[in-house]
C-alpha cells in the first residue's frame, strides 16, 4: 500500500511539474480555422464557443507574466493568423476561378491582414501585452468565423473538394519557419522553469538543461529524468515540493483569471462590416 501511495505521489508531482513547465513544444494552442468541411451545418453552439475561447485563452496567458512567455504567445497568434490568411486566399482563388463573387471574403481577409500587422507590432515587454494578445486573438477569431460562415453559403460538394485539394498544395515553408522559432522560444522558456524545478529537487544539472535547449533531448526525456530523481526522494520531501509547485500553479491560475476578469469583454470587436 505504501508503495502504491509513493507511486501516486510521484505521478502527481510529475503532473504538477509538467503543468508548471510548458507543455510539448511541438504543439501550438488551438485556433479557429477558416477551411471548409463537408458538413456545412456543423457550426456549433455560440455560447459554448465563447466559453471555450475564454477557458483556452486563460490557459494561454498564464505564461505571459514575463517577456519570453509573451513573445511565445504573440508569435503563436501571428502564426495562426497567417495560416488562416493563406487558407483564405487559397479558397478565394478557387472561387474566383469558378467566377464566384468573392468581394466580401476579400474584405474579411484584408481586415484579418490588419490584425496580423497589429500582432507583429505588439511589444511583448509592454505592461498591456496580455490585453493586446487577448483583444487581437478575439478579433482574429471573429473574422475567421465570419469568413467560414460566409464561404459556406457559396459552396457545393464539388467546390469543397477542389478547395481541399488546393489547400493540400499550399506552400508551408513560412509556417515551418514560424514553428521552428516558436519551438526555440518554448525551449528557452522551459529551460528557465526547469532550472528552478531542478533547484527544488536539489540537482541543478546545467549540461542536461543545455542538451534540452539545443534539442539533443526532448521534454519526455526530461520528464523521465525528473521521475528518477523523485523516486530517490523521501516522502516528506516529495510532499514539500508538491506543495510549492501546487502553490505556484494556483497563483499563476488566479493571476490569469483576474486578468481575464479585469478585461471584461476583452475589447470584443464587431468584426467585418460592423456586425455584432
Amino acid at each position: 500500500m505504501r508503495k502504491i501511495i509513493n507511486i501516486l505521489l510521484v505521478l502527481m508531482l510529475l503532473t504538477s511539474i509538467t503543468t508548471y513547465a510548458l507543455a510539448d513544444e511541438a504543439n501550438d494552442p488551438p485556433q479557429d480555422d477558416p477551411a471548409v468541411e463537408d458538413d456545412t451545418n456543423n457550426m456549433g453552439n455560440e455560447s459554448s464557443d465563447e466559453s471555450s475561447f475564454e477557458n483556452e485563452t486563460q490557459d494561454e496567458i498564464e505564461i505571459m507574466k514575463n517577456q519570453l512567455g509573451s513573445r511565445i504567445r504573440l508569435l503563436q497568434l501571428e502564426k495562426a493568423i497567417l495560416i488562416n490568411i493563406l487558407k483564405g486566399n487559397t479558397i478565394i482563388q478557387v472561387l474566383k476561378e469558378l467566377e464566384v463573387n468573392t468581394t466580401e471574403l476579400e474584405e474579411i481577409i484584408a481586415e484579418l491582414q490588419d490584425v496580423l500587422e497589429k500582432v507583429k507590432a505588439a511589444d511583448p515587454t509592454a505592461n498591456e501585452s496580455v490585453q493586446i494578445f487577448v483583444q487581437l486573438k478575439n478579433e482574429s477569431r471573429i473574422l475567421t468565423k465570419q469568413f467560414r460562415d460566409t464561404v459556406r453559403l457559396l459552396l457545393d460538394k464539388d467546390t469543397i473538394n477542389m478547395i481541399k485539394e488546393q489547400l493540400r498544395k499550399m506552400d508551408t515553408d513560412t509556417i515551418q519557419e514560424y514553428s521552428m522559432r516558436i519551438r526555440n522560444l518554448v525551449r528557452q522558456f522551459n529551460r528557465n522553469r526547469l532550472q528552478w524545478l531542478f533547484g527544488l529537487l536539489g540537482e541543478v544539472n546545467n549540461s542536461f538543461l543545455e542538451e534540452y535547449l539545443n534539442g539533443d533531448i526532448d521534454l519526455d526525456q526530461v520528464k523521465l529524468h525528473l521521475y528518477k530523481l523523485m523516486n530517490q526522494m523521501t516522502q516528506q520531501k516529495r510532499y514539500m515540493i508538491f506543495s510549492q509547485i501546487k502553490e505556484e500553479n494556483i497563483k499563476n491560475r488566479i493571476q490569469a483569471h483576474e486578468a481575464m476578469q479585469n478585461m471584461g469583454h476583452y475589447g470584443r470587436g464587431k468584426g467585418h462590416g460592423g456586425r455584432p
